[in-house]
């Protein structure tokens, strides 16, 4: 029924001028149908979260998909716009269905490799080859980095690439184990 609700969630398409302002109010409702019987269960993944970039992520996507009290009247852009979070909640949701660790224990994993040195300062971390390692959505490697990045353990570049800080001065700190360094290639054949 997951599956069956985002693909009901089609993207918006055409040019604006097509759209009467029936059809903008027709994509509203289809937004607000289709979601509405998982609020509850993004309320639960929200308030069940360990991670702060995973409880605002949850918090934007309950409050837009939440329907007004009276009708809907938008435009074009903005049904586009809520067409697009309607179906990001709802594959976040389809792909949290599966037990997986959760953002925070990620961000402790990624957070124990930097201070090992398993991920070297300035590098680019892999994230995807992470995602797969340890075995969670892709999503929550980029909320866990997130949140290293506000404790200063990660910086987010403007190209969207993420990088370990300082890691070399807390890798050499005592009762550390150093662990090989994890790149591309073999954290993808872990």
């Amino acid at each position: 029924m997951l599956t069956a609700d985002i693909d009901a969630l089609r993207p918006v398409t055409g040019r604006r001028t097509d759209w009467p302002a029936e059809a903008i109010e027709g994509a509203f409702h289809r937004v607000y149908t289709s979601t509405q019987p998982w609020l509850s269960l993004a309320r639960t993944r929200r308030d069940t979260t360990d991670s702060p970039a995973d409880r605002a992520r949850w918090d934007v996507w309950i409050a837009a998909l939440t329907p007004p009290e009276q009708s809907v009247r938008g435009t074009y852009t903005q049904a586009c716009v809520l067409v697009g979070q309607g179906r990001e909640m709802l594959r976040a949701l389809r792909e949290t269905l599966a037990p997986c660790p959760s953002v925070g224990s990620v961000a402790k994993e990624i957070e124990r490799l930097i201070r090992a040195g398993a991920l070297k300062p300035a590098a680019r971390i892999p994230r995807r080859s992470l995602a797969r390692r340890l075995r969670v959505p892709a999503a929550y490697v980029d909320l866990a980095l997130a949140d290293l990045a506000e404790r200063k353990l990660v910086e987010i570049r403007a190209s969207g690439s993420a990088v370990a800080l300082d890691a070399g001065a807390r890798a050499g700190a005592p009762g550390l184990q150093q662990s090989p360094a994890i790149d591309e290639t073999s954290a993808g054949a872990a």
